[in-house]
């Protein structure tokens, strides 16, 4: 058995040196040198991992390219937001409406709090007018009698037929000058002689029968009254005429 191996073992020697020996065809592409038989088994294994990289690249390369893929993710991303933004929604809505009805009653007090000061502007500037009225009112009644003394030295000047004019002048410039200082400050005389009585402005201190005159037409005026704008400060104190067959 040893001897058959050995012979064995021979034989292949000789025949790897007579296939060393034998000269070599040129240019033969079947044959491969001895010393690129690892590149060439390496260049295969890299064509065999190119080969499975290239199905993983081409299906990233439609997924990115396919629009219809691209909206399938999107609608599925929408619904999967819808539930949150609907609740988003109804929160800012609920916020919307509070602000709004705040807003409505703030607006609405607000209304209310100018309607109010204007009625307190428009009493406030009454009230001062007529503090103001009566004031005014107040210092013109105690003006009245100075002016009824004036007119009584007038009268009582007329009468006795004074020779010296120079005084009955000079009274008759104050009183003038005193009559339109009052004027000036609203006070107005009451008409009475002439007028049909009225006893709102007139006071009747006598009553004479007599058919000169119209009935309830006032005669004579024995005390002159006064208005301040439309309120009587004091009535005119007159003589009224009556029918003769009372």
């Amino acid at each position: 058995m040893r001897g058959r191996c050995e012979s064995s073992l021979m034989i292949i020697e000789e025949e790897v040196d007579i296939r060393y020996a034998m000269p070599k065809k040129k240019d033969d592409p079947k044959e491969i040198p001895i010393k690129f038989a690892d590149d060439a088994e390496a260049e295969q294994e890299e064509q065999v991992l190119l080969a499975e990289e290239m199905p993983a690249e081409s299906e990233a390369s439609e997924q990115q390219t396919d629009p219809e893929g691209m909206a399938d993710e999107e609608v599925q991303g929408a619904e999967i937001a819808d539930p949150v933004e609907a609740g988003d929604i109804a929160d800012l809505q609920s916020q919307i409406d509070s602000l709004t009805a705040e807003r409505t009653a703030l607006y609405d007090q607000l209304l209310r709090r100018q309607a109010e000061f204007e009625n307190y502007r428009k009493r406030t500037e009454r009230d001062r007018v007529e503090s103001y009225q009566r004031a005014r009112a107040d210092v013109l009644m105690e003006m009245l009698p100075v002016i009824d003394n004036f007119e009584r030295a007038l009268s009582s000047l007329e009468r006795t037929g004074s020779s010296d004019e120079g005084i009955k002048h000079g009274v008759e410039l104050i009183h003038k000058q005193f009559k339109d200082t009052l004027t000036k400050l609203g006070l107005q005389p009451i008409e009475a002689v002439g007028q049909t009585f009225d006893p709102n402005l007139h006071e009747a201190v006598t009553i004479e029968p007599t058919d000169a005159h119209e009935e309830n037409t006032v005669v004579e005026e024995f005390e002159r009254g006064y208005k301040l704008g439309d309120k009587l400060l004091r009535p005119a104190k007159v003589k009224v005429a009556s029918s003769p067959d009372r």
